[in-house]
């Protein structure tokens, strides 16, 4: 709100060229890591320092050459005010590897307490850097408002770091760091080195889609924009309108099938292994239905307010329309969450990296083709992200099916469907004659507010009871 549509353009263009050194400088050194601190502790207190050492070396010769060229990384990326933001967030490229480094090593030992405060300390911080830099630089131009906003991924990882260094040295290392606290674990060094590259390098690979696609996107849709007649900042601000400010609203409702797919994923993973297939199936099957409910729920909510969303929370009535627009994302990428859980689980772990590898790529030739017809601009980058996550998602249901042959998916998804899409209209309908009935004379933030929250709540305590009812379970232990 304090930069406007061009400034979290900005932002997120460098944010996106960030997150994709990040993800390679790092690899999949932390999570290998961890697994590898799991199985010995003393061996993974060796490759920590091990890979400490191969990070700061990378960090620094990645961070020191985007802060000396970043005029040149700006011109590329056709906007030269990017190169005061790709400066001022170099200096995290050197910073957040060694600081996830660090949090693996802790995963592996399970000291997650301390991985907990860091990550309090390290958003307070970040968050406090990001308001109070914006503010006082605005004056000097959206370029270093955005840049003392970034800069605040340094500063939280920085503390965070120096947190975690001093929980090293008082409480962490002398419980794990010493040698009697290995007991009798073998050190094998040399012969695991070979294993955990191999892992390191095929986490690598996986993650790297998804920043990759992003910093695709940041490169593509604004060029194409511009070839589509509109100016460089036109460009960026619809940039920012849609990947900086509509996405973040549609993707907040899948935080819940988030926390469902790590809450499945051991338990399927044990009962897959144990050949429980009965318990199996029935929990694929809930956890499909339920992510299908609660999505399309949500999916309601965000197509009947979208428009007040955006213009409440970002005073842009653009924005609303990009949140209406793109209204099907927690259905659609809920259930592309949910099955990539299920194959992972079952150790399929190859199939939902080629659906999201042929929907990322989909979706980069989309963007290039859609995106610069004149007066189509808009709509090309939705159609984009909407081809991205629906390819994955039918992708990965098929693989489901597939794996999953003596299981019946089916529970009424097409009644269930009409149902809650009867009850969803009929509600809406009702909450807006009541508030216009009875908060007619209340500011209209407030009612629109008030309209949202009844809206969400009902619908989401009928989804609830719904899901109870139709599998017969009980609601109250």
């Amino acid at each position: 709100m304090i930069v406007g549509a061009e400034g979290v353009g900005l932002y997120q263009i460098a944010y996106s060229y960030y997150g994709f050194l990040l993800t390679f400088i790092s690899g999949g050194f932390p999570t290998a890591l961890a697994f590898m601190t799991a199985k010995n502790q003393k061996q993974g207190k060796v490759l920590l320092k091990a890979t400490t050492f191969l990070l700061m070396i990378i960090g620094a010769a990645i961070g020191s050459a985007s802060y000396m060229l970043a005029p040149a990384i700006a011109d590329f990326m056709g906007d030269s005010h990017l190169t005061v933001p790709i400066q001022y967030i170099a200096p995290a490229l050197f910073i957040v590897p060694l600081l996830s480094l660090m949090r693996g090593f802790l995963q592996g030992v399970e000291h997650y307490g301390s991985i907990a405060a860091s990550e309090v300390v390290e958003q307070i911080t970040r968050v406090v850097t990001m308001l109070a830099l914006t503010t006082l630089w605005i004056g000097y131009g959206n370029d270093f408002a955005v840049g003392g906003a970034v800069f605040g991924a340094f500063t939280g990882a920085a503390s965070a770091l120096v947190f975690l260094l001093v929980m090293f040295r008082f409480r962490v290392w002398q419980t794990y760091g010493s040698e009697e606290n290995f007991g009798s674990q073998r050190l094998t060094i040399l012969p695991d080195i070979s294993c955990y590259l191999k892992m390191a390098m095929a986490i690598l690979v996986t993650r790297l889609i998804v920043p990759l696609s992003e910093f695709l996107d940041a490169l593509i849709i604004p060029h194409r924009l511009q070839d589509a007649g509109l100016s460089i900042s036109q460009a960026t601000r619809i940039f920012g309108e849609i990947s900086g400010m509509a996405t973040i609203i549609v993707y907040l409702p899948t935080l819940v099938t988030d926390a469902l797919s790590h809450t499945l994923v051991s338990k399927i993973a044990e009962e897959w292994k144990e050949k429980q297939s009965a318990a199996v199936f029935r929990r694929i099957r809930l956890a499909i239905q339920l992510t299908w409910m609660w999505g399309l729920s949500s999916s309601l909510f965000l197509f009947f307010y979208g428009y007040e969303l955006g213009m409440l929370l970002f005073g842009n009535s653009s924005v609303g329309g990009a949140i209406r627009y793109l209204s099907l994302i927690p259905l659609i990428t809920g259930i592309r969450e949910i099955t990539t859980t299920v194959l992972w689980a079952q150790d399929k772990k190859k199939e939902p990296m080629i659906g999201l590898v042929a929907g990322t790529v989909c979706s980069i030739l989309l963007s290039y083709a859609l995106v610069g017809i004149p007066g189509f601009g808009y709509e090309g980058v939705i159609i984009s992200i909407l081809s991205l996550e629906y390819i994955a998602m039918t992708w990965n249901f098929r693989m489901v099916r597939k794996q999953n042959k003596e299981m019946s998916l089916s529970f009424s998804i097409a009644k269930e469907t009409i149902r809650l899409l009867l009850i969803g209209i009929g509600y809406f309908q009702l909450l807006h004659h009541l508030s216009e009935m009875y908060l007619i004379h209340a500011p209209g933030y407030l009612q629109e507010a008030a309209e949202m929250a009844a809206f969400y709540i009902g619908i989401t305590i009928y989804t609830i009871l719904r899901f109870v009812k139709t599998n017969k379970m009980k609601l109250f232990l």
